[in-house]
């Protein structure tokens, strides 16, 4: 009974792990709708295909002025970068930590909307926005870190781009091109399959942040001595893949509970 008990109490550790940064999304989509107008079409975490696979993106802005896409951060603490560093750097008591450069995954999430839609580079405004991080190095303009210079970088932008026709374009095109349910299926599977055939040579990335995944070896519950691979950044960033072809109707269970969430907002 007890280690039942505490075998419930890492599965909520773990759940509540994954609902952070949904619930970060959440909160910029919320700031979104109560701030711009109907001149901005609003799109949240879209996947789409890429030349090498696919793509996630946190929020696509569809409007007149441009279209703004927007990686969200969920990080706190001090943050340290340059807009030319291969990796930027959080300090938090517990010590540093390193992850890729936003800016530069998210040039990747342009570029597959721009081939999508066609249009020259100056229609796409990327943007990057951490929640309650504290920046200590100055930042291009197109990072901020709360929710008011978020809408004001998108205000700033008043020069019609797009004629109403083509914002309505655009946005079809997103949704049409967007990941299926069975394609989004798919694409999980593909990356299950990835970190199944991956070893300690050869160490995957983590699909939150983008940091070195470490093998581990699980010390309690019912997956005592099921290897998986959790984020080296533990315990700032929690996310981790499962090896074990046990724990698909869990995470199976995770992913409704999720989805119940994110229709009740959070």
């Amino acid at each position: 009974m007890i280690s039942e008990l505490f075998e419930g109490m890492e599965k909520i550790k773990n759940l509540k792990a994954n609902f952070i940064g949904a619930i970060g999304e959440s909160a910029i989509h919320q700031v979104a709708l109560a701030y711009l107008d109907d001149n901005y079409y609003v799109l949240n975490d879209i996947v789409l295909k890429a030349t090498n696979g696919t793509t996630q993106i946190d929020q696509i802005i569809v409007s007149k002025f441009g279209i703004f896409v927007v990686e969200v951060k969920n990080y706190k603490g001090w943050i340290f970068g340059n807009e030319k560093d291969a990796q930027w750097t959080q300090t938090l008591t517990s010590g540093k930590y390193r992850f890729q450069n936003p800016l530069r995954q998210n040039y990747k999430h342009v570029k597959t909307l721009q081939s999508l839609l066609n249009y020259p580079d100056n229609l796409f405004k990327s943007m990057v926005t951490f929640l309650t991080a504290d920046f200590k190095t100055e930042f291009p303009e197109n990072v901020v870190n709360n929710g008011t210079d978020y809408f004001h970088f998108i205000q700033k932008h008043q020069t019609v781009l797009l004629s109403d026709d083509e914002v309505k374009t655009s946005v079809d095109k997103i949704i049409s091109h967007r990941l299926s349910d069975e394609e989004h299926q798919a694409h999980i599977t593909k990356i299950k399959e990835q970190y199944n055939n991956a070893d300690e040579n050869n160490a995957p990335q983590c699909p939150r942040c983008a940091n070195t995944m470490v093998l581990r070896t699980a010390k309690s519950g019912s997956n005592m001595g099921n290897q998986f691979w959790g984020c080296s950044r533990y315990p700032q960033c929690k996310t981790i893949i499962n090896i074990s072809d046990k724990q698909e109707k869990y995470q199976e269970h995770v992913k409704k509970i999720e989805e119940v969430l994110k229709h009740m907002g959070f």
